[in-house]
């Protein structure tokens, strides 16, 4: 088992639709860094467009790839990607964040190709890793990774469903990836092929991660159960457990996260959290100086457990060229 670290890098507080762009987060990324090296990790960048015209970033990334200190991905925010159209949903910074998943196949074509351009410009070399913003990825999209020479992509997020959350102003909502498995996949097209590596999110506990349709049958139907809220409120409040540094998050949590991935023989860990959460006030997780520090604390004790059982990291693209080679 490996481990990859990907952290969305994007604009402050997307939580907070249609305010102004800002990108001040980026300042607060080299202290990561440097924790990251003292353990021997190569984090995965995956960037969004507002990021790829800020010059301090621009600095920043092209500094660490032509380093090999990390890899420089992309990260696709529909509502921050040009083109943009004069319609509501589609306007630039626009207060609805659009699936990718939901897009038309030429605007999502026009949108990566765009995103691929500015990463180039900013690296110096062309992106072949990738998450969609909200994780609005499907097929459609894999299809236009494909065409602009993508390896690998980190949309999925297994046991979870966005169908419920809006995007498209009366649209569908979301993927539903309820069904979608924990383990990496190959999309293989005529015009060629894509790997996933989903986001690591499991289920730990009994019967949930012996039996993945029991799991499955649970997370889509707990919403509107009853007897299965008790059991959630009761139970299973923490399930399925994201591999992800949220303040809701313990080192318990985690290294059962680990076992249990151990224990299904998952060859990758892949966490993710996004690049605002490391500036104090700039997401709903982190408001304060000492919710950062408190980031910090559980990433370094995280990371301790990782170096202790041998886990080593690798980047997205490393992963994916593991795989099919």
């Amino acid at each position: 088992m490996k481990f990859i670290l990907t952290i969305d890098t994007e604009g402050d507080n997307q939580w907070d639709h249609g305010r102004t762009l800002t990108v001040e987060n980026v300042k607060y990324i080299d202290r990561f860094q440097v924790l990251c090296e003292k353990y021997g990790i190569n984090p995965t960048y995956l960037v969004t467009s507002e990021i790829c015209e800020d010059p301090y970033a621009q600095k920043l990334f092209s500094d660490y790839v032509k380093d090999n200190r990390a890899e420089v991905g992309a990260h696709l925010h529909s509502w921050t990607t040009p083109p943009f159209i004069p319609v509501a949903g589609f306007r630039e910074n626009d207060e609805n964040h659009i699936f990718a998943s939901e897009l038309d196949y030429d605007l999502i074509s026009a949108k990566i190709k765009n995103l691929t351009e500015q990463i180039i410009r900013t690296i110096g070399r062309g992106p072949t890793s990738f998450r969609s913003g909200r994780y609005g990825f499907n097929e459609k999209v894999a299809r236009v990774l494909i065409e602009n020479n993508y390896l690998v992509d980190s949309s999925v997020t297994p046991f979870v469903s966005w169908s419920g959350q809006r995007g498209l102003p009366g649209g569908k909502g979301g993927p539903d990836f309820i069904d979608s498995s924990p383990f990496p996949d190959q999309y293989n097209y005529k015009s060629g092929s894509l790997t996933e590596i989903p986001v690591t999110i499991l289920p730990t506990m009994l019967p949930l991660n012996r039996n993945h349709w029991i799991a499955r049958y649970y997370f889509r139907n707990v919403n509107d159960n009853l007897f299965l809220r008790i059991l959630r409120k009761l139970f299973y409040t923490s399930q399925p457990v994201w591999l992800r540094p949220t303040p809701d998050m313990t080192t318990a949590l985690l290294k059962a996260l680990v076992s249990e991935a151990r224990r299904i023989n998952l060859p990758y860990l892949t966490m993710m959290f996004h690049s605002s959460e490391l500036m104090p006030g700039c997401s709903k997780y982190r408001p304060d100086d000492q919710s950062i520090e408190e980031l910090y604390s559980l990433l370094t004790s995280f990371f301790t457990t990782l170096d202790s059982i041998g886990i080593e990291s690798v980047t997205l693209t490393n992963a994916a060229n593991e795989l099919t080679s």
